[in-house]
């Protein structure tokens, strides 16, 4: 059975030694709430408290990101007021993400991670 987000995200606080309260405190949520989401009894943290986790742990938020989202069935995209350009592009992706190719898929994921290949 495939890695649930929960259990990657207790992975990752035990292996560095962190508590649920201080987790929780670092979050703004209570420790009932983490031991919810590490036990898959609640939905997968939102994007910015999977940033703020994967920081606070100091880890990469790239793997939770998936896994949050492969357990949502959706990605969630933060758009920021005051920036049409980064809502067009979104809207745009989210639009078409259903035709895109493999070969666009990786282009684009080489052009985000800042791969030189996809540039």
């Amino acid at each position: 059975m495939a890695e649930r987000f929960g259990e990657r995200l207790r992975a990752l606080r035990t292996e560095r030694g962190a508590t649920m309260g201080a987790l929780a405190r670092h979050l703004g949520v209570s420790v009932p709430y983490i031991s919810d989401v590490e036990r898959s009894l609640r939905a997968p943290l939102t994007t910015d408290k999977i940033r703020a986790a994967a920081e606070y742990l100091g880890s990469d938020p790239e793997p939770l990101f998936a896994l949050a989202a492969a357990e949502r069935g959706a990605f969630e995209l933060a758009a920021r007021p005051g920036d049409p350009l980064r809502s067009e592009v979104g809207a745009a992706l989210m639009r078409g993400w259903g035709d895109l190719s493999e070969r666009d898929l990786r282009t684009i994921l080489h052009i985000v991670r800042g791969d030189e290949r996809g540039r």
